[in-house]
């Protein structure tokens, strides 16, 4: 394997491997530990995302459908689909072998019925390094992010960049950029792609990254109907794709008919965005629909005020202003921090569901703009490993979901007070 690949599965793996580590003691309780019925979201399921399955269950922990993840996969990305299908990617590595960082790894993306038959199955082709974010479209396709390297007339284009620790060496380097890559799953047919180096400017890079790793595209989303193109702004026209490179710290919306790039945002809260995830344009009938929402997980900030914070922002891509900001206080509060992947969904009663998956916390908050953190914690759910973008889902979102019958009705959970929290010494058990 290339030292570029080697360096990046490095990267990857260690992030995944970190488990429940960020920010945690040794021993923590798992399961529901906050519960607050009345002023949680009703009748809603949440997917958690496990190593080694991905479980549908309620607000209790009460498990009502999984699907097991094949053998050694790893980077997951889950979603449920309104049909009760789940779309499933993973990179095939086995860790327990010595050669795991030093050879290839195939990319499977596959659709899996209710009670977990494979419908079909996708195999990234060689070439090309699937990571991140897949997606089903509206149209029935899906459209995946993947590396590849740069071809060598814009690799020309590359400048080196003098930094105060000396020159960043970036010309003449093998660098790679992602493409976003739409197949027709029952073909197997490329319909579309969209390359980053073709539309991006190449010189703009973060430069804590390697060469390897340019844009690191983490997430895509189908913009939905919304106010502002029904106003007349054609840049957010629903199909258009909203996409996160992370290492650039910008977030953009792509015309789908053009590929041109129509919208570049970003925000200025305590310098800005710092390697975020699932930036997300909020549906109709929502609170703040058409803001978008991101998981900023505060990786390199730009400040020390960042430092082990990760934030939950809601932009007005219009005016380019945060109208709310979810956040923990406090100059050494690491209370709320993913220094990796993660996500966020707002609900309809306004209320966002997080996904902080490198501490394996899924959580709800209200959206409270008089609130000293932006909004109360009404549910928490220790999962006992790290999470991979958890999601939430209403109760009638697919037919199986509909039909489930709970096991119990909710029941609250209030924590007790850390001072009060203890585990008995073992001679008393």
């Amino acid at each position: 394997m290339n030292a570029w690949k080697l360096a990046l599965a490095a990267c990857g793996v260690a992030a995944l491997l970190a488990g429940p580590a960020w920010a945690r003691p040794t021993v923590y309780p798992t399961g529901t530990t906050i519960f607050q019925p009345e002023k949680a979201m009703p009748d809603v399921f949440i997917m958690a995302v496990h190593p080694d399955r991905v479980s549908i269950i309620d607000r209790n922990g009460n498990e009502y459908n999984s699907w097991a993840v094949p053998a050694n996969y790893q980077n997951l990305r889950a979603r449920l689909d309104e049909n009760g299908n789940l779309l499933l990617a993973g990179t095939v590595m086995d860790m327990s072998s010595a050669a795991a960082l030093t050879e290839e790894h195939p990319t499977y993306i596959a659709e899996y019925d209710w009670n977990g038959k494979k419908l079909w199955e996708h195999k990234v082709p060689d070439g090309l390094d699937w990571h991140n974010d897949v997606t089903k479209l509206k149209n029935g396709n899906i459209l995946y992010t993947a590396y590849t390297v740069i071809p060598e007339e814009y690799q020309k284009q590359i400048k080196d960049v003098e930094l105060p620790w000396g020159t960043f060496k970036r010309s003449g380097v093998n660098m790679r950029g992602d493409i976003l890559r739409e197949v027709n799953p029952k073909t197997g047919e490329t319909v579309w792609e969209w390359k980053t180096w073709e539309h991006l400017d190449l010189n703009k890079f973060s430069p804590v990254c390697p060469n390897s790793d340019w844009t690191h595209m983490n997430s895509i989303q189908e913009l939905p109907e919304n106010k502002w193109f029904d106003g007349g702004d054609k840049r957010f026209a629903p199909g258009n794709l909203l996409i996160n490179p992370r290492n650039l710290d910008e977030f953009y919306i792509i015309d789908k008919a053009s590929g041109k790039v129509v919208w570049a945002g970003n925000h200025s809260y305590k310098t800005g965005l710092a390697h975020c995830h699932e930036p997300q344009m909020v549906e109709k009938g929502k609170p703040g629909a058409g803001n978008i929402i991101f998981f900023d997980n505060g990786l390199f900030p730009k400040t020390r005020d960042r430092v082990g914070l990760t934030l939950l922002g809601e932009l007005n891509p219009v005016t380019g202003e945060l109208e709310w900001q979810y956040e923990s206080q406090g100059y050494s509060n690491m209370h709320f921090f993913s220094k990796t992947m993660g996500s966020e969904s707002r609900l309809p009663n306004g209320n966002t569901f997080i996904s902080e998956d490198n501490t394996g916390r899924l959580f709800e908050v209200t959206r409270d703009l008089k609130h000293p953190e932006g909004g109360e914690i009404v549910w928490e759910y220790m999962m006992p490993t790290y999470s991979q973008r958890s999601r939430i889902y209403q109760a009638d979102f697919c037919p199986q979901l509909k039909a489930v019958r709970r096991v119990t009705k909710p029941f609250a959970v209030i924590p007790p007070d850390n001072a009060d929290f203890h585990i008995a010494p073992t001679i008393r058990k």
